[in-house]
């Protein structure tokens, strides 16, 4: 019974950290981290569905083949521990990575052909879900088998825990907690590996192991997959718990750009991707926020660069006013902006809209460098849409007097 629950626990922790693998490697698939990360979990995966007693029978009924389940089991194991290397040399070094885990490989292929020989040799006569090694521990087929295996697998483990601990020193402290969860796993492996290489040494020697063997095994296992896998997962827990720790802030922002959004909305339609059924209503609640603010953040940017360049002397006037009537200088600054919109809008309508005049020699930002802290950019966008309303902003670009298109622009 506990190992069967063994065997269902550690297949679902790799189950759920592959599914949330998978989906970060539809939105970057070339991320060489998240393609090693997945391979993992998917290694893993198999390796512990293979290994428990029904699937195993499964395989070998469907194979004709008596416990081919363990060499899938054992195979998709070393892919797993080969994939932890990748990653570790990938965040320590990534330039070196591909050809440091070159030789890694080789070594794994030729342990993984050992292992294919000596079960082809081995012969076995029945397929044993449970008690493989206590039942053919004994072979010297086998022997060497598990020779190989462990080999590998304890040199990949030794190895996984060497460079983490020299990575470790290096990342920041979420980073830090998720590597120290995987070698705590890679270490249950080292476990594994120590408990499995006695058992067959006892085993060759004809000496019966005074401990049960598969619960032994199953826990081990177990323990290794489970915080693997957290390790995986706990990056995305964290990254939702922030985004609902976020929410409120970026909801109530989002709401407060409406009133800016909607003024250059009716001027330019097109800013709008998917153009809503009421643009003149906010929606109380935001879904997903931080995408949405990302959009409108972007959305008013494309407003304001077709309304042209602003009008310097009207937002210094509005921003003096601001700073007279005793408002901080984030608002006396957005009461400047607010008003010089107000009136890039009026000349918009009359169809005077000012042009820029751009020095050839510079070039202007990305997209990406501009928007690379949507929520800073959002808080300032929110602070000149709650401008707009203010009497004092309203009365500066009511006062100015509309001036043929550039001559005005700074």
């Amino acid at each position: 019974m506990l190992v069967t629950v063994g065997h269902v626990v550690a297949a679902l922790v790799a189950a759920v950290a592959l599914a949330v693998k998978l989906r970060a490697l539809r939105r970057d698939p070339a991320n060489p981290r998240i393609l090693a990360s997945a391979a993992i979990c998917l290694g893993m995966g198999v390796a512990v569905t293979a290994g428990w007693a029904p699937v195993h029978s499964l395989i070998d009924r469907a194979s004709g083949v008596p416990n081919l389940a363990k060499l899938v089991e054992h195979g998709s194991a070393l892919l797993a521990a080969a994939a932890i290397q990748f990653l570790f040399l990938h965040l320590g070094d990534p330039g070196r990575a591909r050809r440091l885990m070159a030789r890694r490989l080789g070594f794994l292929a030729v342990a993984f052909a050992v292992m294919i020989a000596m079960f082809a040799r081995a012969g076995f006569a029945e397929s044993e879900p449970l008690h493989f090694a206590e039942r053919y521990g004994g072979l010297p087929e086998v022997g060497v088998y598990m020779l190989a295996f462990l080999t590998c697998l304890g040199v990949t483990v030794v190895d996984i825990l060497r460079v983490s601990a020299g990575y470790a020193r290096y990342a920041g402290a979420r980073l830090r907690a998720s590597m120290r969860l995987l070698s705590a796993g890679a270490a249950f492996g080292a476990g594994f590996v120590a408990h499995k290489a006695l058992f067959i040494c006892l085993k060759l020697a004809g000496v019966a192991p005074p401990w049960p063997e598969p619960v032994a095994t199953q826990t081990l296992i177990t323990m290794s997959v489970s915080l693997i896998g957290a390790s995986f997962v706990l990056a995305t827990v964290r990254k939702a718990a922030d985004g609902v720790r976020a929410w409120p802030r970026r909801n109530a922002t989002h709401r407060e750009l409406h009133a800016l959004w909607y003024l250059l909305y009716r001027a330019v339609p097109t800013i709008a991707l998917h153009p809503p059924l009421r643009p003149e209503v906010d929606s109380r609640w935001a879904w997903r926020p931080g995408e949405r603010l990302y959009r409108r953040c972007v959305e008013i940017g494309d407003g304001l660069r077709a309304l042209g360049p602003p009008d310097g002397s009207v937002a210094h006037a509005a921003r003096e006013r601001a700073v007279a009537a005793g408002w901080s200088r984030e608002r006396a600054a957005a009461a400047g902006e607010a008003a010089a919109i107000l009136v890039a809008l009026r000349r918009h309508e009359s169809g005077r809209t000012a042009v820029r005049e751009v020095d050839p020699a510079l070039e202007s930002q990305s997209v990406a460098v501009a928007h690379a802290d949507v929520e800073a950019d959002a808080r300032r966008l929110a602070l000149i849409s709650t401008a707009l309303s203010a009497e004092l902003v309203r009365a500066v670009a009511a006062r100015t007097h509309d001036a043929p298109a550039g001559e005005q622009a700074t």
